[in-house]
């Protein structure tokens, strides 16, 4: 646990992209197996756990400090995990340290009853640093500035790889990732791409040079699309699998159930998610209100429905025409 607290410190810390690369880079290496496959979940938002709530974390603390002093830290540090961490009276005489692993375990094997009592006797093993790396892995909040994208991007730094290639296969592994890990280092093949429901890494746009680029190029091989006021996404269905990704490859499937809802094909479609009322486009700000949601209420659902534009098609009852002509 201290070598991943270490991480996240460090990560809250640093601006530059490429430093942040480095740091995720170097734990892959230094981590043993499972915690680095753990870490590695953990950045890109692939864990959860049903059991722990942020309502737990509160009965703890306020079991331990004066809960009106508690109010007060909370209001002036914004924060409930740095706030615990820093005012957490911890016991003498606790326990040792608890490995990653451990935590992830316990977490997701606990019933509701048995996660304050966890929480509390890690709380009192752990330093300031440690609680708070806890706690944001226990409420699923990192805020690190480490984005699913760049924490591939790290394991493809640290295998040699194209971080497409990682993209290709990441949907259809499991934390701690023993598969991906074993190939990355040389030691496997490469995992399975035929899964049902995986991402296709895609194409991202590319600025043009006004004098040096558009000469060159003849209209009459392109294809021009309106820029709609959405997000590019990937919808899936394959062998009753429905996701819909982010440009990035961010499962983004938990917003947009009346999207999934219509995916009555059999494939993969490129296109724009908007938000569409009356058969007109509807603006950006209305489809932020759905966007960087686990999940999402009928009735807003109902006040901004979604669908999707397509471009092009990506796969169809099972053959990829990604080699095809658009």
């Amino acid at each position: 646990m201290r070598a991943f607290a270490t991480l996240l410190d460090q990560l809250s810390m640093t601006a530059s992209r490429n430093a942040k690369l480095t740091l995720m880079r170097d734990h892959l290496v230094d981590a043993p197996d499972p915690d680095r496959g753990w870490a590695l979940a953990a950045l890109t938002g692939a864990l959860s756990f049903k059991a722990a709530k942020p309502a737990m974390i509160r009965q703890a603390v306020e079991g331990r400090v004066d809960p009106e002093l508690f109010r007060l830290s909370y209001d002036y540090v914004g924060d409930l995990a740095e706030t615990v961490a820093l005012i957490w009276p911890a016991k003498h005489g606790a326990n040792r340290e608890p490995e990653l692993s451990e935590v992830i375990d316990a977490l997701t094997h606990a019933r509701r009853g048995e996660v304050q009592g966890l929480l509390e006797g890690w709380l009192d093993a752990l330093d300031a640093d440690g609680r708070w790396a806890l706690l944001k892995l226990l409420t699923g909040g990192l805020r690190v500035g480490v984005s699913a994208r760049l924490a591939w991007q790290a394991a493809a730094d640290f295998g040699g790889v194209a971080v497409a290639d990682i993209q290709e296969v990441w949907h259809a592994q499991e934390p701690p990732y023993a598969d991906l890990f074993a190939w990355l280092e040389g030691k496997a093949e490469r995992p399975s791409v035929d899964a049902h429901g995986r991402f296709r890494p895609v194409m991202l746009a590319q600025p043009l040079d006004e004098e040096t680029d558009l000469p060159k190029l003849d209209p009459a091989a392109y294809a021009a699309e309106w820029k709609w006021d959405g997000i590019r996404v990937q919808a899936v269905s394959e062998g009753g699998v429905k996701r819909l990704y982010s440009r990035t490859g961010e499962d983004i499937s938990g917003a947009f159930p009346d999207v999934l809802e219509a995916l009555t094909y059999e494939g993969v479609i490129d296109g724009e998610l908007l938000v569409m009322r009356d058969g007109q486009v509807a603006s950006f700000g209305d489809l932020q209100q759905r966007l960087n949601r686990k999940t999402v209420d009928a009735k807003l659902v109902a006040a901004n429905p979604a669908g999707v534009r397509a471009y092009d098609l990506l796969a169809a009852d099972g053959e990829d025409l990604r080699g095809l002509p658009f």
